[in-house]
C-alpha cells in the first residue's frame, strides 16, 4: 500500500508502529476553543515520564470545529484505538478465532467509538 509522508510517497510498511496504549489529551482553552490542543499521545510510562515530554502520535485540528468538540474528540478516540483495532482484526483473521476474539473485537470497537475504557 502506498503512503504519503511529508511530500514523499513510500510503500515501506516494515517499521513497527508505537505500541498501545495511545491516549487522548485535550488541553482546552476555555476562552477561545480554537486555541485548544487535541492530541493522541504514547501512553507508555517511558513516554509519559520522558524529560522532553510525551511522544505525540497525532494532533487533531480543532479550530475548524470550535466551539463544538464532539467530532474532533470522536476522531481522536478512533485514532487512539488503532493499535487495539489492529490486534482485534488479527485475532479475528486467525483460523482458530473464537467467541473470546469476537468479544474482544466488540469491546475495542466500543472504545474506538468513545465508549467504555
Amino acid at each position: 500500500m502506498m503512503e504519503r509522508y511529508g511530500g514523499r510517497v513510500t510503500n515501506d510498511m516494515k517499521s513497527q508502529h508505537t505500541p498501545s496504549p495511545w491516549l487522548v489529551r485535550l488541553d482546552e482553552d476555555r476562552f477561545d476553543s480554537k486555541l485548544s490542543v487535541l492530541e493522541v499521545i504514547d501512553g507508555s510510562d517511558a513516554s509519559l515520564n520522558h524529560p522532553q515530554g510525551e511522544l505525540v502520535i497525532a494532533r487533531v485540528n480543532v479550530s475548524a470545529f470550535a466551539p463544538h468538540m464532539d467530532e474532533p474528540l470522536a476522531n481522536a478516540c478512533l485514532i487512539s484505538s488503532a493499535p487495539d483495532l489492529l490486534v482485534a482484526l488479527e485475532r479475528l483473521a486467525h483460523p482458530m478465532a473464537d467467541e473470546d476474539d469476537l468479544a474482544y473485537a466488540k469491546e475495542v470497537i466500543a472504545r474506538a467509538k468513545g465508549g467504555a475504557k
